[in-house]
């Protein structure tokens, strides 16, 4: 099949490494616009003279090194737990050490494979509700903007099935604080690499901290309301409502349980949503693609709903979706310290140097991937696929602390995207080129607005 070239839209780099202040005005308005673009060529680039203050790695040797082989060396960072702890507490993705580790043994198993497809009906009957309100909107063409939509429908999956009965009201304010804290966090971001004191003011320093307030009581009374019920039922939550240190025999404090219903509500959905915002945009870009995986998707499921038996049968859907998180990946920093000094490639880092994993620029390294700005599926094809390294595509990280929740994405992701593509087409604007944004999660600037076509 022959389809036209498409190169969707991507950051310009700065020319060179700026000058501190400079590169802190382009950091606060995306983080992704200051990083120089010998990033995108180099396999280590380090910034801040002969000590450096950060070093960006993008090499995969190097990479399975800090996450894998020598992890314990290369630690999360203050960065980290300044940034994220005033609304997701010590959950799993901010703990360390040992707490960590019993965490995530006791979050593994709703996240194994077999009880992941359980949740297909779910996500499915969360999709099945988006398309229904895009139909009451009548049989014409209308404009949408799919960022929140699907923010929405991810949303609902994760209530449905990390906290099952989490009321709308709920819902909302929870969704409302989590796009209140993260709006302003570059700012925060920015005075953590300063080290600045945390009560230094800055822009939106206000709202972020009533927006954690507000939905730290909001998981708290969540899960105090769940104990006072017996804690009963079989989602996420009560899982951990009876998990016993396996030490002490003691319960999972409630205050951890609503670290990590905070962690799963406020991250949980926000990844899925943007993958699948890029995803519609890119094939509204690319309707050659867009009509393949529709007619993959009636070829394998025919004229019922995707199911437990058919969503993994659908390779054409899969490479889209891996080559949008190529390109747009959900997450596109990750952040480690090196516990002592290193010389990593042959770049001397004393202790302790920020060491920034761009995974957005990972995915487009100039060395790693052909003409890596196109947007091409074929990439993964199974061929292909095969011989890239586990760190040069990592849209939810590698090593042990792996997104515990990225094959419930992908799941979700196709399960969602299915769905939709068999009801309604996707088409451009004709204008909305949307910069991607670094706020945690990769945002479209300015929304997604789409024109959504009933089939």
């Amino acid at each position: 099949m022959t389809t036209t070239a498409f190169y969707p839209p991507t950051v310009t780099p700065s020319a060179r490494p700026l000058p501190l202040l400079p590169f802190l005005g382009r950091f606060v308005r995306n983080p992704l616009r200051a990083i120089p673009r010998a990033v995108y060529n180099e396999p280590i680039v380090t910034y801040g003279g002969k000590r450096p203050l950060v070093a960006w790695v993008t090499d995969p040797a190097l990479l399975e090194n800090i996450l894998l082989k020598n992890a314990e060396q290369f630690p999360k960072t203050r960065l980290d737990r300044r940034v994220l702890t005033p609304i997701i507490g010590n959950g799993l993705l901010t703990a360390q050490g040992e707490s960590w580790r019993w965490q995530r043994k006791i979050a593994s198993p709703p996240f194994r494979h077999a009880e992941l497809l359980g949740y297909v009906p779910a996500m499915v009957d969360a999709a099945v509700d988006c398309v229904t309100r895009w139909r009451s909107r009548g049989p014409s063409p209308f404009v949408t903007n799919v960022e929140e939509d699907l923010t929405e429908t991810t949303f609902a999956i994760i209530a449905r099935t990390v906290l099952a009965g989490v009321s709308k009201r709920d819902g909302e304010a929870i969704q409302r604080a989590g796009r209140a804290y993260l709006d302003p966090i570059s700012w925060e971001v920015a005075a953590s690499l300063l080290q600045l004191p945390n009560y230094v003011w800055h822009p939106g320093k206000g709202r972020m901290r009533r927006a954690a307030v507000e939905l730290r009581s909001i998981v708290g009374r969540l899960v105090a309301q769940r104990r006072a019920e017996g804690g009963t039922g079989s989602d996420l939550v009560a899982r951990m409502l009876a998990a016993k240190d396996p030490d002490t025999g003691e319960p999972m404090p409630d205050e951890l349980i609503a670290d990590n219903l905070a962690t799963f509500l406020f991250a949980g959905h926000e990844t899925t949503a943007k993958a699948l915002t890029w995803t519609l945009y890119v094939l509204a870009r690319a309707p050659e693609w867009q009509q393949r995986v529709r007619e993959e998707l009636d070829a394998v499921i025919g004229s019922g709903r995707v199911d437990a038996t058919t969503i993994g049968k659908l390779p054409i859907t899969t490479r889209v979706l891996k080559e949008v998180l190529r390109l747009y990946p959900p997450a596109p920093v990750m952040t480690r310290v090196n516990a002592q000094e290193v010389d990593l490639g042959g770049t001397f880092l004393p202790s302790p140097t920020l060491v920034v994993i761009p995974i957005f620029i990972i995915h487009r390294h100039r060395s790693l991937w052909q003409d890596p700005d196109r947007f091409d599926p074929d990439r993964f094809l199974p061929e292909n696929e095969a011989r890239y390294p586990r760190t040069q595509f990592m849209p939810f990280g590698y090593g042990q602390r792996v997104c515990i929740g990225s094959s419930f994405a992908i799941l979700e992701a196709t399960a969602i995207l299915a769905t939709l593509l068999r009801s309604m087409s996707f088409e451009w604007d004709g204008r909305h080129a949307p910069e991607p944004v670094s706020r945690v999660t990769l945002r479209p600037k300015g929304g997604m607005p789409l024109i959504v076509r009933p089939l």
